[in-house]
């Protein structure tokens, strides 16, 4: 049996170096609790690594806004300390995923 630290080490190598490193406040909503300022670490269209307080368990519904957009639909996949990472439901389109990344560097 694989211990979560053993997993979490896992997914980082798993996922390699190819997620821009963003810096993107967002709002987030764990569960059915109310909505708090988070901070985006990382970003690809099938995810993100949130930086947050309390960190929820895995599979753990999660809503989040960011980058003047509707709200979108995660799952916790991983947490360690202060950071979890979650998992889009629907994963974001190269559109909505580009206005993102426009919407950081602008």
């Amino acid at each position: 049996m694989q211990s979560h630290a053993d997993e979490n080490t896992e997914i980082e190598e798993r996922r390699g170096n190819d997620r821009p490193a963003v810096n993107l406040q967002c709002e987030i909503r764990v569960g059915t609790r109310a909505w708090r300022k988070a901070q985006v670490a990382d970003l690809t269209p099938g995810g993100f690594q949130v930086q947050i307080l309390d960190m929820p368990p895995m599979g753990t519904p999660v809503y989040v806004r960011m980058a003047n957009l509707q709200m979108m639909h995660a799952e916790v996949c991983w947490t360690k300390v202060d950071t979890a990472g979650c998992k889009f439901l629907q994963p974001l389109n190269e559109h909505v995923y580009n206005h993102i990344l426009n919407f950081i560097r602008a």
